[in-house]
């Protein structure tokens, strides 16, 4: 299949009814200048980024005989894999009838039957190690959907990032090559800048407020605003009754905005504080203060020098003025439990950044 092909000509696409438009991603390049293979989109609810994307699965399929496969974090997930194409199905009812499923290996996976045909898998990304062995049965998968990769809990899977990876590695086997090209959608919602592809990619670093795309090797990141289920959820009932008490989600649902990570992060401070600590962090000196008057931890690029108590996370930047600990000393915990619940404070973007990398050290390692 020619790609570019496809989606000039071939791709549903509903955009002019006011749902997600995969077209405008699939037409760009990556830093190399070639079609990527990840390609992470995260707008507001109900934009339809999953129907859109569950309907081009169907499409491939049609077309062409190519499979898809679903991405889940947790095996007990995948049971329910076929219930996700019910309402695509309904809607688009040329593509078939019924998505049934079979479990594999003891539930290992599940196979994804369309009317009784092949039509493609669903696999867990905390098993990636049992998996390898079921690799040739993936040689006509071709597109990789994982849903909600982002999520408002912030409870991912120890060494997610790396996990994904070796799935995906899984699934390119076979067919005769060593690795094959994919596809991979990973959808979500603009809930928090603090994920393990973000921080691995470093897109907490890059993204600004009205950032629409960013390339890198290999993948795209789309960042999005959906007027119309915006609009639509901002009518329901269900939202008014929620509006008045609620402010943050509800603007995360219908703004360009995320919902953990905000303008309130960055401000000056004044008024009493303590001195905490200093952190030395790839060369560079930031001070940790306890300010009493507005009740959280700040963090800027004024250090006390004259203050012993110096830590740093890298041997790299461990010195004779230096502890070097590590993510378990109640000097950290202090800050990633500031963090985890919403008093802590940058003078700023660099700051914050040099806190966001360490965590995202310390949550996704």
């Amino acid at each position: 299949m020619d790609f570019e092909s496809y989606v000039k000509n071939e791709m549903p696409d509903h955009g002019d009814m006011g749902y997600y438009s995969y077209r405008n991603i699939f037409n760009r390049k990556d830093l190399d200048n070639r079609y990527p293979s990840i390609y992470m989109i995260s707008t507001n609810r109900s934009a339809g980024k999953t129907t859109s994307g569950l309907e081009i699965s169907l499409d491939l399929y049609r077309r062409y005989g190519l499979q898809t496969c679903l991405l889940y974090r947790y095996g007990y997930e995948l049971s329910a894999c076929g219930s996700i194409y019910t309402d695509v199905l309904s809607l688009y009812p040329k593509y078939g009838e019924e998505m049934t499923t079979k479990a594999m290996a003891n539930g290992l996976f599940y196979q994804m039957l369309l009317d009784g045909e092949v039509f493609g898998y669903a696999v867990a990304l905390n098993k990636p190690d049992q998996l390898k062995k079921y690799s040739p049965l993936f040689t006509k998968c071709y597109l990789c959907i994982f849903d909600e990769y982002q999520l408002e809990t912030g409870q991912y899977l120890p060494d997610e990032f790396g996990k994904l990876q070796s799935i995906i590695f899984t699934i390119a086997r076979g067919g005769g090559e060593q690795s094959r090209e994919l596809k991979i959608l990973m959808l979500g919602n603009n809930v928090s800048l603090m994920n393990p592809y973000f921080i691995k990619y470093s897109i907490h670093k890059r993204l600004m407020n009205d950032t629409k795309f960013l390339r890198g090797h290999g993948w795209i990141a789309e960042f999005g605003f959906n007027e119309s289920s915006s609009k639509a959820i901002q009518e329901n009932p269900l939202y008014k009754a929620f509006a008045d008490a609620d402010t943050t989600y509800t603007a995360y649902a219908t703004q360009s905005v995320y919902l953990y990570d905000t303008k309130q992060f960055i401000e000056s401070y004044s008024g009493r504080s303590i001195y905490l600590f200093t952190i030395k962090y790839d060369g560079k000196f930031y001070g940790v203060r306890d300010c009493s008057d507005g009740g959280y931890i700040y963090i800027s690029k004024k250090p006390d020098m004259t203050y012993p108590t110096i830590i740093t996370f890298n041997a790299n930047d461990h010195d004779q003025i230096t502890m070097l600990i590590n993510r378990k000393d109640y000097l950290w915990k202090n800050i990633r439990d500031a963090f985890n619940k919403g008093y802590l404070r940058f003078d700023d973007a660099e700051t914050k950044n040099m806190i966001f990398e360490i965590l995202g050290i310390d949550l996704y390692k």
